[in-house]
């Protein structure tokens, strides 16, 4: 179950943050640097902080002989990784579905009051929208497995 858990969490963290192996070369620069700004108003960068140590929490619990000091190092890199490198995967998707123009209009937007507010409320709601869909995710793995031993499949 542990293992199911850290596998759903990898995933979910996979989905929101767009892990790929898309090369950043010849990403023009000052769409990256708004993409940079939109994803640290809209509360996006925030949520790798706070999603890092969770899934490293769920790791100390299958790994309870590694040491504090081993996982503060290794949440120290992870955290340092996503962000070098979560803007450079971003850039050829977001290129793909909206223009620098359309990025600085978000931009303006997370920079009024409503947007400040929405970016700031960005990483609890998606921590809490996790935990919601794991729950979510387990009871329906439940109800599967009733659904296939009621029609005779064990």
């Amino acid at each position: 179950m542990k293992k199911s858990l850290l596998s759903v969490a990898l995933c979910v963290m996979t989905l929101l943050i767009g892990i790929s192996p898309v090369s950043a070369q010849g990403q023009n620069k000052e769409y990256q640097e708004t993409l940079h700004k939109m994803l640290l108003l809209s509360g996006g960068l925030a949520t790798v902080d706070t999603m890092v140590p969770q899934i490293i929490g769920m790791m100390k619990q299958q790994s309870p002989s590694v040491s504090e000091a081993t996982w503060n190092a290794v949440m120290e890199k992870a955290k340092q990784f996503f962000s070098d490198n979560l803007v450079k995967v971003y850039v050829p998707i977001y290129q793909k579905h909206l223009t620098l123009d359309d990025l600085k209009k978000i931009v303006a937007f997370y920079e009024s009051p409503v947007g400040k507010k929405l970016g700031a409320a960005t990483p609890a709601i998606t921590m809490e929208g996790m935990t919601a869909g794991q729950q979510l995710g387990m009871e329906l793995v439940t109800l599967i497995q009733r659904e296939l031993d009621a029609h005779g499949n064990k």
